[in-house]
């Protein structure tokens, strides 16, 4: 008798038997469903840190690296997981978006409002 061939599957998690993976992703923008085997999608990673430049530059600093110590930190603690920083503090986000969505995200990534072109006629 011979050996049968081992069968090969075809989605990336080898742990969850064939046609049960249940990962399902939607554009965070326009929430189009968007299919993670056909489909391509952007993740937008978002880090937002408060950050205040001394008040006086003239007075005299000590040899340690404030900014330095606090990133330090916060690569240490993860936001969503230490209540004494605050979201006006850190933030983290992650966006998935569709093909359109982030053409449109890439033209305007901060959203600052379109300045109105006018029209004049040739006359």
């Amino acid at each position: 008798m011979a050996p049968r061939a081992a069968k090969r599957r075809s989605n990336s998690f080898p742990f969850i038997p064939q046609g049960l993976a249940m990962i399902h992703y939607s554009c965070d923008r326009c929430k189009r469903p968007i299919d993670a085997e056909n489909d391509l999608r952007y993740v937008v990673r978002l880090e937002v840190e408060a950050v205040m430049d001394p008040l006086h530059e003239h007075e005299h600093q000590d040899d340690r690296d404030h900014l330095l110590e606090i990133d330090e930190i916060l690569e240490r603690v993860d936001a969503a997981d230490c209540p004494e920083i605050g979201d006006d503090v850190y933030q983290r986000r992650r966006y998935d978006l569709c093909p359109a969505c982030f053409r449109k995200f890439m033209q305007n990534p901060v959203g600052r409002d379109k300045k109105a072109t006018l029209g004049f006629s040739q006359n």
